[in-house]
């Protein structure tokens, strides 16, 4: 376990990864369905949880856990912020205008209601329980030789 967080590149890349691909799936979601389903966001916290404990290869540490949980919150701002981007021009290329970030920034208050907190406090308890309970019970299946050598030693 000393080495868990020390190699933090690939979980950081995972929950990067989560965020981009979750926040396009929800925005695409509610684009499409005009309704934002607010499970969507429960689920890039679990999404980002569980890249981080895969690319963590299992050694899971605290660091890894924020990595999760900052990768579930970005997720889920990008998805808000798509869904904004697209409403402005009725297309995909309103996300990329300067406009855009503007009234993102200006609005993100009123952009998030009392669901969204609720399915943010979701995405976050998951994103930072996930690596964490994946990963003892990974270890629990697979004990290690460690505990044979602390008793030899005795």
């Amino acid at each position: 376990m000393e080495n868990a967080g020390k190699n933090l590149s690939l979980p950081i890349v995972g929950a990067l990864l989560a965020a981009i691909i979750g926040g396009a799936v929800w925005a695409g979601i509610a684009i499409v369905s005009d309704y934002e389903i607010g499970i969507v966001a429960w689920a890039i916290g679990g999404l980002s949880g569980y890249l981080v404990y895969y690319l963590s290869k299992g050694e899971v540490a605290v660091s890894h856990q924020v990595i999760a949980v900052v990768g579930s919150l970005i997720g889920i701002l990008l998805g808000k912020y798509f869904i904004l981007g697209y409403y402005i021009n009725d297309s995909i290329s309103g996300i990329f205008q300067g406009e855009s970030i503007s009234l993102f920034v200006d609005n993100i208050s009123v952009l998030f209601g009392g669901m969204d907190i609720i399915f943010v406090l979701l995405a976050v308890a998951t994103a930072w329980q996930l690596p964490a309970q994946l990963s003892q019970k990974s270890r629990s299946k697979n004990p290690t030789s460690e505990p044979a050598q602390e008793s030899a030693a005795e």
